[in-house]
């Protein structure tokens, strides 16, 4: 791996600083016009990534790729199994082969043992960084392997776990960790896209105040992350759903708890939580997106239950 004095490696630890921060400012799941705002080193811009580029390295880098980049359709047309069961995320080469200059730069990754960026797009426009992540080749030769280092494994240049087996165990487990927050990261692009990026209680417009949540609870056999098993709500009134505060019949009305409608006390909860009580929810325009009549059902009975 390169001394800490090379510019190349300087300016990777620069990168990876400054999408650190950038996730802290706006979450996990950052919209492209976020990344391509790109960073700053040495008081010059540099870019995360490029748009038209699966394998990239910017200007002012001379050898390995800072990052790799897998791309949504804009049709959505990527499933949650495209996320593989094993432990490694497999990305092909450029189409034009090994020896293309793209690929080799993913090759020389490969060889320096160089980390790199992953942004891994979980919906049209919307990528889940993750980093350091280290590739190397697969049987086939056609693709490489990723795999996630936790980011306090990375410590500086030559940083490793001493046993090279243990390494290899900690990074496979980082990596199923990060697969399992990334089906989250999908199941919550699709449901805010379905629900217009609204709550479907109060039609709260602000992306970043609404979760996806689960109609049936992902801890159960049928809690499947599709879309027809979430429903768009905003922080607010996703805690009292989950809580049993609220509930939602099959018909789509909202229905208070006669805990919570028999409480008063501030604007909150008089006008943001028991004002919506008889309210029907909006509902996706496709049918095929709304909620499940079946999981509605099984839900409220949970709730009537608990209420």
């Amino acid at each position: 791996m390169a001394p800490s004095t090379d510019v190349d490696w300087q300016l990777r630890l620069a990168a990876f600083d400054a999408l650190g921060t950038l996730v802290r400012m706006h979450g996990d799941v950052l919209p492209w016009a976020i990344i391509e705002g790109g960073f700053k080193f040495g008081g010059a811009p540099f870019r995360f990534a490029n748009k038209s580029k699966g394998i990239f390295r910017p200007a002012g880098m001379r050898d390995a790729a800072l990052s790799v980049k897998a791309t949504v359709p804009r049709s959505g047309a990527r499933k949650y199994d495209d996320i593989e069961t094993d432990e490694a995320f497999a990305y092909a080469f450029q189409r034009r082969g090994p020896e293309y200059h793209d690929n080799q730069l993913l090759l020389r990754a490969i060889d320096l043992g160089t980390p790199l960026i992953y942004f891994y797009g979980v919906e049209p426009g919307f990528y889940r960084p993750l980093w350091p992540t280290y590739a190397s080749m697969t049987p086939e030769q056609d693709r490489v392997s990723l795999t996630v280092a936790p980011g306090d494994l990375f410590l500086a240049p030559g940083a490793h776990v001493a046993d090279p087996a243990m390494q290899a165990l900690v990074r496979r487990y980082a990596t199923v960790e990060a697969k399992k927050r990334l089906h989250q990261d999908m199941f919550r692009g699709v449901v805010l896209r379905a629900y217009e990026q609204r709550c479907a209680i109060c039609r709260l417009p602000r992306r970043e105040l609404l979760d996806a949540a689960h109609i049936v609870p992902d801890r159960h056999a049928r809690g499947e992350p599709v879309v027809s098993n979430g429903l768009a709500l905003c922080k607010l009134h996703h805690g009292a759903y989950d809580a049993h505060l609220i509930g939602i019949r099959p018909n789509h009305t909202v229905e208070v708890s006669q805990r919570l409608m028999a409480e008063h006390d501030g604007p909150t909860l008089e006008h943001g939580l028991k004002g919506f009580d008889g309210r029907s929810i909006h509902l996706p325009r496709r049918s095929d997106e709304r909620p499940s009549t079946e999981h509605l059902e099984e839900r409220y009975e949970l709730f009537r239950r608990t209420a």
